[in-house]
């Protein structure tokens, strides 16, 4: 039970005690206005008679006729006497049990009153409480509203993520399926050109005539070196950072970092930087393209191997080179 009520139940009380004093007095002042009256009659009647009620006792005395009358009268005088002294008395006591009832009223309205401030100070208290209250929930709720609003943010930024890594995954999926029918396309050619080859070996002497071509092995060393630093790193699509590399990506990187050549960002501008030569023809250091624009870029480091950053899902690592399986290649380390 909380404060409020527990005084709302004591002034109920009260209230209930000063309803019975009241009728405790209402009943004091019947019984004190009866004897009262009685006591009036009383005097009334001896004050009719002119007389005072000793006199008069006196003359009833001194009227009697005989010692026995006497006795008899004074014994009734007595009477009378012991029935007013009785009726004075009882006034009295009547009187005091008014006064102490109208004493006792008055000392429970005193305890009303109290209980009725104690009860206004506890229902201001109440409602000065309702209203932080209120406030609290209004500023909970505020709170919450903008977490709803992040939270929405957030899924939205989300679904945007998830929108656009989809998109790019449907474009790298294009590009695979392009490489993959060029590839095709460059391997049907390659064929031709295999059949042509074996028909006309004085043609085939000229293709792989390096007499004209120059090379600097040192920078070629460089090159391979600073490549070699970066195998392991993954794939990545746009990538042009050792976080992540795509194949022109880290052509660019490796040739800035270790000979200070700004090479084109993509792989088909790449293609026409240098100078051009046959895959057949390619030294350490040389750049080696697949497809015409090229989709595809490596270093050819010697030995029948490249290194390159091949596919989503890959990482920069060393294969083995095959020239039938590249359409171009250029020398950039002159």
């Amino acid at each position: 039970m909380d404060n409020s009520q527990k005084l709302n139940d004591e002034i109920k009380t009260q209230q209930e005690k000063i309803e019975k004093t009241k009728v405790e007095i209402e009943e004091a002042q019947k019984s004190f206005d009866a004897h009262q009256n009685i006591y009036s009659e009383r005097l009334r009647s001896i004050q009719q008679q002119d007389q005072s009620s000793v006199l008069m006792y006196a003359e009833v005395l001194f009227s009697s006729k005989s010692l026995s009358d006497l006795i008899s009268r004074a014994n009734a005088i007595s009477t009378i006497l012991e029935s007013d002294n009785a009726l004075m008395d009882s006034l009295k006591e009547k009187q005091t049990e008014l006064e102490e009832a109208k004493k006792k009223l008055d000392n429970q309205l005193n305890s009303l009153k109290e209980k009725q401030k104690e009860l206004e100070v506890e229902q201001k208290t109440i409602e000065a409480n309702k209203v932080e209250i209120h406030n609290q929930l209004k500023e909970s709720e505020k709170n919450l509203e903008k977490q709803q609003n992040q939270l929405k943010e957030q899924v939205r930024q989300e679904a945007e993520r998830v929108e656009k890594a989809e998109r790019a995954e449907r474009a790298e999926r294009t590009q695979i399926a392009e490489r993959v029918q060029r590839e095709a396309e460059l391997a049907q050619q390659l064929a031709q050109q295999s059949a042509v080859t074996f028909h006309a070996p004085k043609v085939q002497e000229n293709f792989f005539d390096t007499s004209n071509i120059s090379y600097s092995s040192d920078k070629a060393s460089k090159v391979i070196e600073v490549a070699k630093q970066y195998m392991g790193v993954p794939y990545v699509w746009g990538g042009t950072t050792p976080s992540g590399f795509d194949c022109s990506g880290f052509t660019s990187y490796v040739f800035r970092n270790a000979v200070g050549i700004e090479l084109p960002r993509v792989s088909r501008d790449q293609q026409d930087v240098g100078q051009q030569i046959s895959p057949s023809q390619v030294q350490p250091g040389d750049l080696i393209f697949m497809g015409n624009p090229a989709y595809h870029v490596g270093i050819y480091i010697g030995g029948g191997k490249y290194i390159h950053a091949p596919r989503t899902g890959d990482v920069v690592k060393i294969s083995s080179y095959n020239p039938s399986s590249f359409t171009t290649a250029t020398r950039i380390l002159n």
